[in-house]
């Protein structure tokens, strides 16, 4: 272990180190070296001075968090970065052998509660169906992009790399490749093909074999359907704050659900890896769950 410099020092050379080799924009430096110096702050006014480094322990972390969670109120975002920086900093020192081991290591992040998803109730979902002028061909694609969107669940990114021959009528599937590259076939309803076989009937000549083209008849980007999404949702007078695409994945999933369609169909249709992925859908609907324990008393 080598003597250290100054706190002040350390701190300096930390943000350098955050930026060369770490590669961190400016803004995740300055909030990583405030998290660091406000930590630093309060060892001062605890012990009237700033301790050196290799004295600061992780009941001292462990304080300052606490004091952070009773008198601040930080959401558990906030503090899991807190937690973070303060984390890096101490690795940083053990790398630059000012100290032999971490205080922070046996520190821990707070879970995040996880955020239940935005989804269209049914009239809203009607509006929005309702809101292209299908009497040209972009119409047609605008209203198919969202029909397979509300009916198939598809991420953006599988949406955007749909090719012709992903498209089979005849069984009634679309073929679309997820995350990690898995495929999985996606039954397409009546709603779906006829809008496909609407749109493509329309479909301009392309050299790509995109099913969806934008610009210049070329594959369509995943900016422009979000644009697409966002402009008839307000047509259909939708103000909500973000209705995206992957809303309407989620308003597909929990349609499902409040259909009493089994969690692990729901994992396949959507292409989840694992169930917790999945699991979160359960819990947007109340209603399900007094009629299932309403159910016990007929026993």
């Amino acid at each position: 272990m080598t003597d250290a410099p100054r706190f002040s020092k350390i701190l300096y050379d930390f943000e350098s180190y955050l930026a060369v080799e770490r590669n961190y924009s400016p803004g995740t430096r300055k909030a990583y070296v405030y998290d660091v110096d406000r930590f630093a702050e309060h060892l001062i006014l605890r012990h009237k001075r700033m301790p050196p480094v290799a004295a600061i322990t992780t009941d001292q972390i462990r304080a300052y968090l606490e004091y952070l969670q009773e008198n601040r109120h930080l959401r558990s975002t906030t503090l899991s970065r807190t937690i973070s920086s303060i984390r890096q900093f101490f690795q940083f020192c053990v790398a630059r052998r000012f100290i032999t081991t971490s205080p922070a290591d046996a520190i821990h992040s707070p879970k995040n509660p996880k955020k239940l998803p935005v989804f269209l109730i049914a009239p809203e979902l009607k509006q929005l169906l309702r809101a292209p002028d299908r009497t040209d061909w972009r119409g047609r694609r605008d209203y198919a992009i969202l029909v397979v969107l509300c009916f198939t669940g598809m991420r953006l990114k599988e949406i955007v790399g749909l090719n012709l021959g992903d498209l089979d009528f005849e069984t009634r599937q679309v073929r679309v490749f997820g995350k990690g590259a898995r495929e999985r076939a996606i039954p397409m309803n009546p709603i779906v093909i006829d809008a496909l076989k609407e749109y493509l009937r329309e479909r301009p000549a392309a050299v790509e074999p995109a099913v969806l083209i934008g610009r210049n008849n070329q594959r369509i980007s995943a900016r422009m359907i979000e644009k697409i999404v966002e402009k008839y949702a307000k047509l259909a007078g939708i103000w909500r704050k973000g209705v995206s695409p992957h809303k309407l994945r989620h308003t597909f999933a929990t349609l499902l659900h409040m259909k009493a369609v089994d969690i692990l169909e729901i994992q396949t249709l959507l292409g989840h890896a694992s169930i917790t992925s999945t699991q979160i859908y359960t819990h947007t609907h109340p209603g399900k769950l007094k009629a299932a324990v309403d159910k016990l008393s007929d026993i």
